[in-house]
């Protein structure tokens, strides 16, 4: 099984992990999962300084994160992912929050799809899990990006980290792991520029980096 059928296969289930419609599962993400919830946290708060700005929401599911970055001041947002039944959830819970006409979704492989335009901001929230070239994505996301990255990354807990790779591989399903030495790589190989990288709950990175061309404005202005 790869990750596209995964994914295609259970999207509803994946979709119940962030809404409160079973109390027992929703509070043991909320306990023991913490790094779900912490990750959007973060990412909204790098919107804070923006005005007028625009998303590009790589692996975007059923679209979720996308109402939220709407409400949170995006003037548009566009999420790309490779699964058909996440994208038909995007677009219903999209419309349930009012806010489908800013938002717009695209059924493709994100490093191959030719969106034809940049923005503001890309981002990228639980997807490096199943990347098997982290920097050839995180160099796509830098090239579409005006202003900034962001995406979150699994890190190596000793016992979460095994179980969790055994559970997908049982699927057909890899999934990747990281250390922050590794992530700096992964950040110098795709260019990005006065990056930083913080830690999440329980185990986990976030990563806020400045493109290129960002990073040069910033440097000239100081």
């Amino acid at each position: 099984m790869s990750v596209k059928t995964y994914f295609e296969q259970t999207a509803d289930n994946f979709d119940a992990l962030y809404e409160d419609r079973c109390n027992l599962s929703y509070r043991f993400n909320r306990l023991f999962r913490k790094a779900l919830f912490q990750r959007i946290e973060k990412t909204l708060e790098t919107f804070e300084d923006l005005e007028d700005f625009s998303v590009l929401d790589v692996g975007c599911g059923s679209g979720r994160n996308c109402a939220l970055f709407v409400e949170c001041g995006a003037r548009r947002v566009v999420g790309v992912d490779f699964s058909a039944p996440m994208l038909e959830l995007a677009r219903e819970y999209t419309r349930q929050k009012r806010v489908a006409d800013q938002c717009e979704f695209i059924q493709a492989d994100f490093l191959e799809h030719p969106f034809g335009e940049t923005f503001d901001m890309v981002v990228a929230l639980g997807v490096f899990d199943y990347v098997a070239d982290p920097a050839r994505v995180l160099k796509r996301m830098s090239d579409l990006a005006n202003q900034k990255v962001v995406a979150s990354f699994p890190g190596m807990s000793p016992l979460r980290a095994p179980l969790r790779k055994l559970r997908y591989a049982l699927r057909g399903c890899p999934v990747h792991f990281y250390t922050r030495a590794k992530l700096k790589r992964i950040c110098h190989d795709a260019g990005l520029k006065g990056f930083r990288i913080e830690r999440l709950a329980s185990s986990g990175y976030m990563l806020v980096g400045a493109t290129r061309a960002a990073h040069n404005r910033a440097i000239a202005n100081a």
